[in-house]
């Protein structure tokens, strides 16, 4: 078990060794024009920290925010563009997230061996480059600036509010995982302190209590520049949750053979680690669970125009180093966790793998903490993202009253009950996670970037072109994509809902 584990620490420790870190940076504001969806599953700790921008340009001290919504890292410069190596970390450092949390499980239902489950991890993090990597193409053509600006060429202006309603289902339902995760997090912090009735550290309770007490108050803030911040906190929480998890798959103290692991002998457990599906090859169509969670987990597609405009002296050959780079780091960083996780709990691992940890722990502790921060501050980023989706979608289909000023409260009131109740009833979040990542991840990563390239370059060079003729080899994702939305939904189901009532 602790073979790949240790394999994985080494390329992790090669990489935070090898990477290059820019010098003399600055930090800078450029509110991104249009609204942009948050990435994916920089659902925790990364999660998508998303939410509206606007066109206005802000003094040089401020802060320097991606189309998420969360700061970035530019290199000095006249030019105040970002060299190949900040994009690198820019883009990781948006997308890796606690979609971390749920791939252990992902693997552990789905029964994927350990071979598969690091070729899917890793053939998925190439596709999503790849797919990237069009985007990037796609600007260099066509000089558009946002992901709606592509569409709008490529399909004509009246069709923006199909990108509107993606942003709003994707901050929706990321909102939902988050809200799921907070009580998931305190609930198992709290359950042991004595002096708190237990009523009160109900999962259920802190997602209520959280929701009337921190989460509404902070959807009221209309300037989010304040809470730029998260995105430190939310690297900060990543890194460590990852180095955690697999510090204790390599120490043995969750380890049921002998010698017996000392979390396992005092019975702190909620379940004992089990291997009995643990293979070293199988593969049959639940795959298609983990992969669903990969897909939420790999999803930046809709910031690609924003990198493509931040990076210096763009061009495909440095889009693609950029591209290829990070998604190498979130690779190594999933496949870590994945198996790190999966090998100290196999067969057990909860959605949320912090929830496997004994409470006595105090390195999960300081996790879930990490975590919990992580979550609350960026909460009102995602819901702003999903309020200005779905106001400019209705906007586009002729309902401007949901953008007045004066309906905002109401507005976030009823997204806020409408979320918290859902993540009441939703009480693990990897279903959740991989019904979002089935068909989000499917649509952001493999369909959309594949159609808009085919289509830029169509009115580009013309149908009987050469370059023609080779993008429309891209259009093979789609089918790729349409099986792995609508199997990923049906297999995540059978294993989630179905699974729970036999």
């Amino acid at each position: 078990m602790k073979q790949p584990t240790c394999v994985l620490f080494c390329l992790l420790v090669f990489v935070v060794v090898q990477g290059k870190v820019p010098t003399r940076w600055t930090v800078k504001t450029a509110r991104q024009q249009g609204r942009q969806l948050p990435t994916a599953l920089s659902a925790v700790h990364a999660i998508p920290r998303g939410g509206g921008a606007t066109n206005k340009q802000a003094s040089t001290k401020s802060l320097q925010k991606d189309s998420t919504g969360r700061p970035t890292i530019k290199a000095n410069g006249s030019n105040n563009k970002a060299s190949v190596s900040t994009s690198i970390f820019n883009l990781a450092n948006n997308v890796a997230g606690a979609g971390i949390l749920t791939l252990a499980a992902g693997k552990a239902v789905s029964g994927t061996g350990w071979i598969p489950s690091l070729a899917i991890c890793l053939a998925l993090a190439f596709c999503s480059a790849h797919t990237f990597i069009l985007i990037g193409k796609a600007c260099e053509m066509t000089n558009q600036q946002t992901f709606k600006g592509l569409w709008g060429y490529s399909f004509g202006e009246k069709t923006a509010w199909i990108v509107d309603s993606m942003v709003f289902i994707q901050c929706f339902f990321v909102s939902i995982i988050y809200t799921g995760l907070l009580g998931d997090i305190f609930s198992a912090l709290l359950a042991n302190v004595g002096s708190i009735n237990p009523e009160f550290t109900t999962r259920t309770s802190i997602i209520l209590m959280a929701a009337v007490a921190i989460l509404w108050p902070l959807n009221m803030i209309r300037d989010l520049s304040a809470l730029g911040f998260t995105s430190i906190l939310g690297l900060i929480a990543v890194l460590y949750t990852v180095f955690f998890i697999l510090y204790r798959a390599l120490d043995g103290t969750y380890s049921i053979s002998e010698p017996i692991g000392k979390f396992v002998a005092e019975g702190a457990l909620t379940a004992l680690p089990s291997f009995d599906k643990s293979s070293l090859w199988n593969f049959d169509i639940n795959a298609l669970v983990l992969v669903s969670n990969l897909g939420l987990a790999f999803i930046a597609h809709y910031n690609g125009p924003s990198y493509w405009r931040s990076l210096d002296k763009a061009t495909s050959a440095r889009f693609s180093k950029v591209a290829m780079s990070a998604y190498a780091i979130l690779a190594l960083i999933y496949t870590t966790t994945m198996v790190s996780g999966y090998a100290t709990f196999g067969d057990a691992c909860q959605g949320n793998i912090l929830l496997n940890y004994a409470a006595s722990d105090y390195l999960s502790t300081l996790g879930r903490l990490a975590t919990g921060f992580s979550i609350i501050f960026g909460f009102p980023l995602i819901s702003n993202g999903a309020r200005e989706g779905l106001k400019n979608a209705s906007a586009a289909l002729g309902w401007t009253s949901l953008s007045l000023p004066q309906n905002h409260v109401p507005l976030v009131t009823c997204l806020l009950i409408i979320t918290t109740c859902l993540s009441i009833v939703l009480k693990d979040i990897k279903l959740v996670a991989g019904l979002t990542g089935a068909v989000m991840g499917s649509s952001l990563v493999y369909i959309c970037p594949t159609l808009l390239y085919a289509r830029v370059v169509r009115k580009c060079h013309g149908v009987d072109s050469p370059e023609y003729r080779s993008a429309k080899r891209n259009l093979l994702f789609i089918p790729f994509g349409l099986f792995t939305a609508s199997m990923g939904v049906a297999m995540t189901l059978k294993n989630t809902v179905l699974a729970a009532k036999q």
